[in-house]
């Protein structure tokens, strides 16, 4: 169940609570007078069916309290409650298929905007994906597709272009920008003093090296790859089901050809740095495509019923 805490003002109160109330999906309902001391008003608190919780909150924002007041909302992990478990039965679909949109959006600003330690992650993951690619090591590399961030800003992207927020669209291009540039010149960096300290060799050969090979010799493969993963990485984050494993499969088309640059960079292997950053811009355009006709079809949907459910004239 999602729990609702709504504070309007006295002179909304009542239109508020008719609302909730009349909806089957909505339970305990509660209501506290004179609660709300900035900005005045009263408390109203519910519990709401995941898969109606953003229809509420739609119809809660159209009378104004997102203005003039507030709308919180926090997922209930159990409810023993007769009428929660009849209101989730009454609603349509299935709970584990229901989007939260404003929780979809919270989330996207707090991972898809660029930061400090985006950046650093980004560098670690370019750093830790270069050494990788140094001893063909498919182990490691998947540890830096783990610790790479570049999902958030492909989706802040996505959901920027479907919601035709310019804000969220180059913001996430910004970062994905910023981000790879900075796991680009990590791993340049980390090999070249590899190299200059007689860590790593002189010469690098990719001949027979695996992961290298892979990475520089972009294919429709990589595209279909990059594609899929972006259409599941979306459909985790709207589902609120993202983590550590869509982050694999989101970064396996990205970061290792990102690293792959910035090897080939510290050897002048000028073949290979053209081979990656082919493969990192086909895989990125794959992904920020893919992502946003995934989240297109979803929101598609979402207004659909949104206003099927409003009433006409």
């Amino acid at each position: 169940m999602i729990h609702l805490r709504v504070i309007a003002p006295a002179s909304h109160t009542d239109a508020a609570v008719a609302l909730l109330v009349e909806h089957t999906s909505v339970a305990n309902v509660v209501v506290v007078r004179g609660a709300a001391v900035d900005p005045i008003g009263d408390m109203i608190t519910c519990d709401v069916a995941p898969e109606d919780a953003s229809y509420i909150v739609a119809d809660l924002r159209r009378m104004g309290l997102a203005q003039l007041g507030a709308i919180d909302i926090d997922e209930i992990g159990s409810s023993l409650s007769d009428a929660s478990t009849l209101a989730e039965r009454s609603a349509k679909g299935k709970s584990a298929d229901s989007v939260i949109w404003e929780n979809v959006e919270a989330r996207i600003d707090n991972e898809g905007m660029l930061s400090g330690g985006m950046v650093a992650l980004f560098a670690f993951a370019g750093v830790i994906a270069a050494v990788a690619i140094l001893i063909d090591s498919a182990p490691i590399v998947v540890g830096a597709m783990a610790l790479c961030p570049d999902f958030g800003p492909i989706a802040a992207f996505s959901i920027g272009v479907v919601r035709r927020d310019r804000r969220h669209a180059r913001g996430g291009l910004f970062a994905l920008l910023i981000g790879f540039g900075s796991g680009i010149v990590a791993a340049f960096a980390a090999v070249t003093l590899l190299v200059m300290t007689g860590i790593a060799p002189d010469s690098f050969d990719g001949s027979g090296n695996t992961l290298a090979q892979t990475i520089a010799a972009p294919n429709i493969y990589s595209v279909v790859v990059a594609a899929c993963a972006g259409a599941a990485g979306m459909l985790s984050v709207t589902l609120g089901k993202s983590g550590a494993l869509v982050g694999v499969a989101v970064s396996i088309t990205t970061i290792p050809a990102a690293a792959d640059i910035g090897l080939a960079l510290s050897y002048s292997d000028w073949q290979s740095v053209e081979g990656a950053s082919l493969q990192l811009a086909l895989n990125i355009v794959s992904l920020l495509v893919a992502a946003t006709l995934m989240l297109a079809f979803q929101r598609r949907r979402f207004d659909k019923r949104d206003k099927l459910r409003r009433p006409t004239g």
